[in-house]
């Protein structure tokens, strides 16, 4: 009987990679596209970082906010509506040339984006053992960077037929993949949470802020880590796109194709490297290692710009750094609590959130006073995060020895 519980539990997770998998790679279509779009519209170079940024803060607001709902009413109940309002939402944002409603286009694809993997997380994460959790979240953000991987290469095809169908793409894609979690997907639920009452004020899309400050002090740092590391992270990653195209002159396809390759070599670190090192390391030092070596990677990058196509591998390489960086993120804080996995894999997500959207605010003002600056600023960041984890450490040293 516990055998065919433990079954059961697998099934449903293998079902959430295979549908988050489908999710990503319908949420990449566009990428590969915007820069053309925003070539076909006039815009600002500067443009590109306000959307992701405005796109950003509703995932940093949802994320926790409807984590917290579907542990209480059934991740099932909100996650089939997760693709239909993206694809929706991008549809608006590739055929609407008014700018305010650009805007708000990108919010709610922000919003549904944020529940999307907020809910995923929580559903893999609160079937999972312990010992399992690392692995298993893992697996989801394999499957979340080599659907990315797919999404781009179509979007970066159809977008150089015509940068707006890759977004008629989304919407098509969006409504059949809800149709399929439909129908695939099994609901999750205590008991204990059909029967309890929710208190109205404890969920709402504000309380963001209130669900950080419940954490225990750790997290509460490692939230602040999780930030800093989205900060540094997003301001390069998010500029790339627009690097490439508007200081390499590529086509919207050859972005497509590069962003496949890097993410097929991060799909490599989260689904077959990650796996081995955390049966020999413990999490927090490989999470520390990785950040360093994505410095000692981006510092290659900056001075060697302008060499070929050594940079080019190099970035793929530094991408699988950070991808190892943020699954291990949500790993680590997930660990430290047994309930309530929607609303704190939510948590852990809107802080990375929120560092992508700060990241992605500065990414495209840096890209137009200078196309290294976004390189400069990923180094500088990302060496903070590091001194800062060495300085938890060291505390964390002295307490032990203190004792």
């Amino acid at each position: 009987m516990e055998e065919n519980k433990e079954l059961e539990k697998k099934k449903n997770i293998n079902k959430m990679i295979i549908m988050m998998f489908l999710c990503v790679i319908v949420y990449n279509f566009g990428h590969p596209g915007t820069p053309a779009l925003i070539e076909m519209r006039g815009w600002e170079k500067s443009v590109s970082g306000e959307l992701l940024a405005f796109m950003s803060v509703a995932m940093f607001i949802s994320s926790p906010y409807l984590g917290a709902i579907a542990d209480h009413i059934g991740m099932k109940k909100l996650f089939i509506f997760m693709p239909l309002i993206y694809g929706t939402s991008q549809l608006f944002f590739g055929f609407v040339a008014q700018l305010p409603l650009v805007f708000i286009a990108r919010v709610v694809s922000g919003f549904a984006s944020g529940g999307t993997y907020a809910i995923a997380f929580g559903y893999v994460s609160q079937l999972s053992k312990s010992g399992e959790k690392a692995k298993n979240i893992a697996k989801v953000s394999s499957a979340t960077v080599i659907g990315g991987a797919i999404g781009q290469k179509i979007g970066g095809m159809v977008a150089d037929i015509d940068p707006r169908y890759s977004f008629v793409l989304q919407f098509i894609c969006g409504s059949i993949v809800s149709i399929i979690i439909l129908f695939l997907m099994k609901e999750i639920i205590h008991k204990k949470d059909k029967t309890e009452k929710i208190d109205p004020k404890k969920l709402n899309p504000f309380a963001t802020f209130k669900y950080i400050k419940e954490l225990d002090n750790y997290s509460k740092y490692f939230c602040l880590i999780i930030l800093l590391s989205g900060i540094g992270i997003y301001s390069y990653a998010n500029a790339l796109n627009y690097f490439l195209r508007f200081n390499e002159k590529v086509s919207s396809n050859t972005i497509g194709t590069f962003v496949m390759f890097s993410s097929l070599t991060a799909f490599f670190g989260t689904a077959f490297l990650l796996e081995k090192l955390v049966l020999k390391f413990k999490e927090k030092n490989i999470y520390k290692f990785m950040i360093l070596i994505g410095i000692i990677f981006m510092a290659v990058i900056l001075f060697r710009i302008k060499s070929g196509i050594i940079p080019y591998v190099i970035m793929a390489i530094y991408t699988m750094s950070y991808e190892i960086v943020r699954s291990l993120g949500n790993t680590i804080i997930a660990k430290r609590y047994k309930e309530n996995q929607g609303k704190i894999l939510g948590v852990a997500s809107a802080v990375g959130f929120l560092g992508n959207a700060i990241g992605s605010l500065l990414s495209g003002h840096l890209l137009k006073m200078s196309e290294f600056l976004p390189f400069i600023t990923n180094i500088a960041v990302m060496g903070i995060v590091f001194l800062l984890i060495l300085l938890n450490s060291t505390r964390t040293l002295a307490t032990l020895v203190v004792r």
